[in-house]
This record gives structure tokens, C-alpha cells and sequence, in this order.
């Protein structure tokens, strides 16, 4: 006996529009997360350096350690001798979604699928839930980075470069969900990864005894894979089955300038500013994507693949510093900084293919992202000649839209992070360790909670 389901199946009549939708769903959307430099508002982490982000990254007004490439070039001006810098930073997000993951219907035009609002699987059919059970991601060591960094003094020139993770996206996500009405089994994947690394070159110039400036280059790397899989499996009707795979696998890279200057008013006052021009390059590699299964999915069966770009914009920087030093133990920071994501192009409203077809089309729609404005504020305590003590507090509003947050898509707004550090002085070796947290909400039922850990090695040569 077979069993028929008392709904009304989908017109499975593929649209301009419904074609449009698996565009974007095809790229994907990378799950944004933590990973190094999560200014909240963006695809960043916290910066380079285990002292200057236990100091909160209120750093541009002291800058005067080998960080200062990433912060404010100038402050490399402040160092003598030559040293090198080995570092690990690692992040383990807890992520919170009230809702789970959309399941949107195909071809709905009260509710349309939509990658600027998190949308990543389709459903075809009106008895499949709107969304995934699933509410709560752990991402053990999601965010694990390493970074390199050498300087060297030449007089009133000292250059400086390194290897480092700048900012990222992660997400790992599955789950399993029934039909109400027929009850088949739906099984939803996702494995997403976004590394943004930075080869830097940096000099500093001490123009006076007071004035310092700085300049940098980043050459920018971008690796992105992207995996999304469905199944939907009805034993009652074979012909209702279908899965759904899409793949991405793209890489550029780009080129930004970094500037720095530096005042020092005395032996307690200084004052630091950065700019950060941001870069644009293309993301070229393959996407594919493959819908299959039985007669019922006929009309939206399909392999396609083909290459492609998309156009990847980094959003320009600036910031402002003061540092204090009302004792010579204590020391205290607090910087101003904006982001710019105003152009920023999430790379799941952005693809052309040099071969379209009816899912993989030339797209490019606005995410709706804009400036964002944090302050940070840090403290450093020398104990002794052997101890440092330090501790720091960052609070960065959101430029992304809070209709593009879910539990997936973890680039969540109003971030705060707590950090905590100390430095400890073995013979010509200086260990600085780590511990945090960051935390942030969307003010729609999204949340992070964020573990934090660094350890850096510097030895001056």
C-alpha cells in the first residue's frame, strides 16, 4: 500500500527568480566567525600580538613591541636591537540561535530565500519545517592561528614584517529533522572556512626625538571552501526523495597600505593614529552545485559547475590612541577605531560564472552592511623586572544587517571582549600568555559566547 501524504505538493516549476535564489545558495555564505580579529562587525579577529590584545588592543597610542606592524607602524621606531616574535592564538566559540537554521521554501514570494538574512538550505516542499531543531553550536578551537614576527633597528629606521591571520569565517553545523506530514527524514550539513592571512613589510622612521612615522604593505590571502548538503528521504515515497550538494572552492589575494604616526609628549604622554586603506580583489575558483533524486524533484534536477569570481572587498581602518604612564610600573591605554563595511561584499551575494546556468547565475546584491565604531581600553602593570601583569576591555558595535545572523552566520554585532595576560621574563626570552572572552548579541535571539587562548615566544637576537 502506498502512502499518499494529505498536502499539496510545490509546482515544481522552476522560476527566473527561484534560479536566482540557488545563485546565492550556491556560493553558499560563510559563516562568519571569530577568527582573529572578530571586530564584531566583520570577518576580523583581535588583532596581532598576546600583549597588545591582553591590553584589549588599545595599542596605537603605545605600540612598542614588534605587534606594531599590525597596529601602528610607526611604533617600530621605538625598538632597538633585532628580535623575533612565534605566537598561537585559538578561539572556541559557543554559538546561540533562537530560531536554528532557515529552511526556506523554494519559489515562496511571502517568504523568499534571501542569503543576506542567513538563508542556506532550500526546501521544495510546503510540509517541510521552516527550519532546523538545532539552537546551539560548540566550535572546539574553531579560531586557531599562528603568526610570526621579526624586526631590526638600522639608526633612525627600523623595518619590521610577519606572517599572521588576520580575520576568517567558520562554521560546522548538522542536524536532523522530520517531515510533520510525511514524516521523512531530513538530514542538513554545513562545513564552511574562510582564512584571511597577511605577508606584511613594514618600516618606521623616527623623524624627531618626538615624531615618529610608519608605513606598512599587506599582501592579503584569501582561501575559500564551502561545502552545504540536504537530504530529504521518505521511506512511505521514494519519489519524493531528493539531495542537494553545493561546493565552493575559490582563493585571491590583494594588497593593503597601512599608516602610522606616533607623538611621544614626554615619559608619560603619547598619541598614536592609523589608517588602513582596505583592499579589493577577486576570489576565483569553481562552484558547483548538484540537485538529484526521485521523479517528484524532476523539473529541478541538475549538475552544474562552472569557474568564476567573486569580488571581495576589505573594508578600510582607522584609529586613534593615547597612552599614559603615571608611574613607571603602570601603564594605560585607550584607543578610538571605525571599521568600514559599508562596501563589503559577502561572498554569498556576490558570484559571476564564466558558465551560467538555470542555478548558477551572475549575482550581485547589496548586504546592507555599514560603519562600525568600537573603543578599547587596556592596562599594563610591571610587578618586577621578571612579571607583567595585564588586562584589557573592548566594546565594538555591529555593521552588519541583524537579519543576516543565525546560528551559522556568526559575524554577530555588539561585541565585548575581557581579556586578561601576563609576561614573564626568562633570561633573553619573554613568554606572554593569554586568557579571554568575547561576547555579543544581534537583539534577535542570536548570541556568542567566545573562550579565548594565546601564548607567544619573543627573543630579542
Amino acid at each position: 500500500m502506498t502512502f499518499t501524504p494529505p498536502f499539496q505538493r510545490i509546482n515544481l516549476q522552476p522560476e527566473k527568480h527561484t534560479c536566482k535564489i540557488f545563485t546565492s545558495l550556491a556560493l553558499l555564505i560563510i559563516l562568519s566567525l571569530p577568527t582573529v580579529k572578530v571586530h564584531a562587525s566583520g570577518i576580523n579577529v583581535e588583532g596581532l600580538g598576546v600583549r597588545a590584545m591582553s591590553m584589549g588592543g588599545a595599542f596605537i597610542g603605545l605600540a612598542d613591541d614588534a605587534s606594531a606592524i599590525f597596529w601602528n607602524p610607526a611604533g617600530l621606531s621605538q625598538l632597538k636591537g633585532s628580535g623575533l616574535t612565534m605566537a598561537l592564538y585559538s578561539m572556541t566559540p559557543d554559538i546561540e540561535g533562537k530560531d536554528g537554521v532557515t529552511n526556506r521554501k523554494v519559489g515562496d514570494p511571502n517568504d523568499p530565500f534571501d542569503p543576506n538574512k542567513g538563508d542556506i538550505f532550500p526546501a521544495f516542499y510546503d510540509t517541510e519545517p521552516d527550519s532546523f531543531d538545532d539552537q546551539d553550536e560548540l566550535w572546539l578551537f574553531a579560531a586557531t592561528m599562528p603568526a610570526i614576527v621579526a624586526y631590526k633597528n638600522y639608526g633612525d629606521f627600523t623595518i619590521g614584517g610577519g606572517f599572521f591571520g588576520t580575520g576568517g569565517a567558520y562554521s560546522k553545523y548538522n542536524d536532523t529533522i522530520r517531515d510533520p506530514i510525511t514524516n521523512a527524514r531530513l538530514d542538513a550539513d554545513v562545513f564552511a572556512v574562510l582564512a584571511l592571512m597577511t605577508l606584511n613589510g613594514s618600516i618606521g622612521y623616527q623623524v624627531t626625538d618626538k615624531f615618529s612615522v610608519g608605513v606598512g604593505v599587506d599582501l592579503l590571502i584569501n582561501i575559500w571552501r564551502g561545502d552545504v548538503d540536504k537530504e530529504y528521504n521518505s521511506v512511505d515515497d521514494p519519489d519524493m526523495n531528493y539531495e542537494y550538494t553545493s561546493r565552493v572552492r575559490k582563493w585571491g589575494y590583494g594588497f593593503q597600505g597601512n599608516l602610522g604616526m606616533l607623538y611621544k609628549f614626554n615619559d608619560q604622554w603619547s598619541i598614536g593614529g592609523t589608517y588602513k586603506t582596505g583592499s579589493r580583489f577577486k576570489l576565483n575558483g569553481d562552484t558547483n552545485v548538484s540537485v538529484s533524486g526521485g521523479s517528484d524533484i524532476d523539473p529541478y534536477k541538475t549538475r552544474e559547475e562552472s569557474d568564476g569570481h567573486t569580488d571581495f572587498v576589505y573594508g578600510a581602518y582607522w584609529g586613534i590612541g593615547i597612552a599614559y604612564k603615571p608611574t613607571e610600573k603602570l601603564t594605560l591605554t585607550y584607543d578610538f577605531t571605525e571599521s568600514d563595511w559599508s562596501n563589503f561584499n559577502w561572498p554569498g551575494s556576490n558570484a559571476y560564472f564564466e558558465k551560467e546556468g538555470a542555478y548558477l547565475q551572475d549575482n550581485n546584491g547589496d548586504p546592507g552592511w555599514t560603519r562600525s565604531h568600537g573603543y578599547h581600553i587596556g592596562a599594563e602593570y610591571k610587578k618586577d623586572d621578571r612579571v607583567t601583569l595585564r588586562a584589557g576591555y573592548l566594546n565594538e558595535g555591529s555593521g552588519v544587517p541583524s537579519d543576516f545572523e543565525n546560528i551559522v552566520t556568526t559575524t554577530i554585532g555588539n561585541v565585548q571582549i575581557a581579556n586578561v595576560g601576563v609576561g614573564v621574563k626568562y633570561d633573553k626570552w619573554t613568554v606572554d600568555y593569554m586568557v579571554g572572552s568575547m561576547w555579543g548579541n544581534n537583539g534577535g535571539g542570536v548570541r556568542h559566547v567566545c573562550y579565548d587562548f594565546a601564548v607567544s615566544f619573543m627573543r630579542k637576537l
